[in-house]
């Protein structure tokens, strides 16, 4: 039971906050050709992977290089795999996936930075 004044005015929390500002359009992590059939299979691949109700793995970052698409990703599953993080190498140019496991996030990010610093792709990391 409330034995105080009715509150008949905004809080203090809600005049605290500014308006919303719009948010910046996001910078692409990598530009695809899907036109092309090898890059939209590629881009279907990751999309299937990282979703829906068979999801295998979580992208934590990617950047494209050349002719490959290179995504750290956290396995979902890591009681099959004994190291849950890995760079994932996705071939733009044929049917083609390689991966290299890692046994930290760093070490991953790490990887992924050294093979994409010669490219001009931007990086995007979530944690």
């Amino acid at each position: 039971m409330c034995f105080g004044p009715k509150c008949t005015s905004v809080s203090s929390r809600r005049r605290r906050r500014s308006p919303r500002q719009p948010s910046p359009t996001p910078t692409p992590l990598a530009v695809l050709d899907l036109s092309k059939p090898e890059e939209r299979n590629a881009h279907d691949f990751v999309q299937r992977m990282s979703t829906g109700p068979d999801t295998s793995w979580k992208v934590l970052a990617l950047c494209r290089q050349a002719s490959v698409l290179l995504c750290v990703v956290r396995w979902l599953h890591p009681k099959t795999e004994p190291n849950p993080l890995s760079l994932v190498e996705v071939s733009l140019v044929e049917r083609a996936v390689y991966w290299h496991n890692y046994a930290t996030a760093s070490a991953a990010h790490a990887e992924l930075a050294r093979r994409c610093e010669t490219t001009a792709t931007q990086i995007v990391i979530h944690a």
